[in-house]
C-alpha cells in the first residue's frame, strides 16, 4: 500500500508542477528515493472506461509504473484536472482491509492531508469501494479521489484530482467514469 500512495501523490505532483522546473526536479528527487513498485503492474484482466467528452488519453510509465490517463481539457483557472488508472496486487486482503491500509498510508505519507472520507460503488456489477481526501501541493489545495476496484485479487485503482474550488463540479463526473469500468473477459 505504500507504493500506491507515494506513486499517487508523485503523480499529482508531477501533473500540477507541469512546466515549473524547480517543481518537477523536486519530483525525482522524491521518486529517487522510493522503493521498486513490486505490487505495481500486476493486472492482466483488460477493461474499458468511458472517457469524457473533451478530454484526451495518455499511456505513461513514471517510475515504474504504468498510468492511463485522462486528462480534461486544460485551462489558464484549471491546468491539472485529471484521472488515471494503475493496478496493484491487493496482497490476499479484503477490499475493505486495503482500503484501510491504503488511507493508513496515504495519512502517514502525506502528512496534510485531510478531510478524509470513504464509501462504496458499484460499476457494472463490480463491487469496489473509494476515499477522497484534500492536500496542499506547493499552495494549490487539490482534492483526490480513489476509487478501488477488486478483480482476481488485483486493485484497479481510479484516481481523479481537482482543485478543491472545482470539485462540486467534476465529482459527479468522476463517479460517472468509475462507475463506467467493465472487465472484459
Amino acid at each position: 500500500m505504500m507504493n500506491v500512495v507515494q506513486i499517487i501523490l508523485l503523480s499529482v505532483m508531477l501533473l500540477s508542477c507541469k512546466g515549473r522546473h524547480a517543481y518537477r526536479k523536486a519530483v525525482r528527487e522524491i521518486a529517487a528515493k522510493l522503493p521498486e513498485p513490486t505490487n505495481m503492474n500486476v493486472g492482466s484482466a483488460a477493461y474499458s472506461i468511458s472517457i469524457p467528452d473533451g478530454w484526451i488519453t495518455e499511456h505513461k510509465t513514471m517510475y515504474g509504473v504504468d498510468y492511463f490517463y485522462l486528462l480534461a481539457p486544460k485551462t489558464k483557472e484549471d491546468p491539472n484536472t485529471s484521472i488515471n488508472v494503475i493496478t496493484e496486487s491487493m496482497q490476499q486482503l479484503s477490499l475493505e482491509t486495503y482500503r484501510t491500509k491504503t488511507m493508513e498510508s496515504v495519512k502517514k505519507y502525506i502528512p496534510n492531508a485531510t478531510n478524509f472520507d470513504t464509501g462504496s460503488i458499484t460499476a457494472n456489477g463490480i463491487i469496489g469501494c473509494w476515499y477522497d481526501y484534500e492536500i496542499d501541493l506547493e499552495g494549490t489545495k487539490s482534492t483526490l479521489v480513489s476509487y478501488i476496484f477488486p478483480k482476481n485479487g488485483v486493485a484497479y485503482i481510479i484516481t481523479a484530482g481537482t482543485q478543491v474550488k472545482y470539485a462540486r463540479r467534476y465529482r459527479p463526473l468522476f463517479n460517472a467514469v468509475a462507475r463506467s469500468i467493465q472487465f472484459k473477459d
